[in-house]
């Protein structure tokens, strides 16, 4: 889950406590996410310091202090002589899942539920979901947003991003109704794997008005950056649930260990 903008100001704030500059923002901001939504795994070296200066348009100061202070909070390891790279705090480290198992669910919800006020549209993304899918400033997305219903009643609010070349490879016919794992995997999209994070939020002005519930009424958050076979972001979705109306369900069980001859 994407930390709040009030959150990453307050985290973004200098060794001495001063309020950092808005570029020295722009890059925590970034490069945390890049490591937070799976961009970089941990283990993955990231760009050298002259080639995050070019991306960002900052000098190397303002990268060496954005990447101190990450490395300070465990997302970055810098190593003498190799390179920077991304090092999940203990905290956010992930479980291993099946991806096929993930696109089952998605596919066994979709066939549970019907979808209401789809729509699809061209915009430029936000930071976060710039940063996720490694595009470059300026570039767009196509944005389709819609609620699922489940008995009648709305389930969950879900917003998917898509890079445009991506996107011009998926038919219209049944984006409406198809989750975006099977609208890639029709479109021979080569998917290999992704990163998932469940959380609570609270609900804002859209999600209460979509969702029937309260503005801050409690919700499950889930945010899903799916790879192709390359290693490149080709989606990220972000799905509002009712707490009270979605369940999570794992099967857990203890596979038994090799015995040594």
């Amino acid at each position: 889950m994407s930390v709040s903008a009030a959150t990453r100001r307050s985290r973004s704030t200098s060794a001495t406590g001063t309020i950092a500059s808005p570029r020295y923002h722009q890059v925590y901001v970034t490069v945390r996410a890049w490591v937070h939504d799976g961009s970089y795994r941990a283990g993955e070296q990231l760009p050298t310091e002259p080639e995050l200066c070019r991306i960002f348009g900052v000098s190397r100061i303002t990268i060496r202090k954005a990447i101190a202070a990450l490395e300070a909070e465990g997302w970055l390891e810098r190593k003498q002589g190799r390179g920077t790279f991304a090092c999940v705090p203990a905290g956010d480290r992930a479980l291993p899942l099946d991806l096929n198992a993930v696109v089952g669910q998605v596919s066994d919800l979709a066939a549970r539920t019907t979808v209401r006020g789809f729509v699809s549209t061209e915009v430029l993304p936000d930071e976060d979901t710039r940063s996720a899918l490694r595009l470059q400033a300026g570039e767009r997305v196509r944005r389709a947003v819609h609620v699922r219903e489940l008995d009648g009643a709305p389930l969950g609010l879900i917003t998917t991003f898509v890079p445009l070349d991506i996107a011009a490879r998926l038919t219209d016919a049944n984006e409406r109704e198809q989750p975006m794992f099977m609208l890639l995997q029709a479109a021979g999209v080569p998917l290999a794997s992704a990163e998932q994070y469940l959380g609570a939020t609270l609900a804002g002005v859209e999600a209460a008005q979509a969702l029937d519930v309260e503005v801050g009424a409690p919700l499950l958050r889930l945010v899903r950056v799916v790879k192709d076979d390359g290693g490149r972001p080709v989606e990220r979705v972000v799905a509002l649930y009712r707490a009270d109306r979605y369940q999570y369900h794992l099967h857990l069980e203890v596979r038994p260990t090799a015995r040594r001859p």
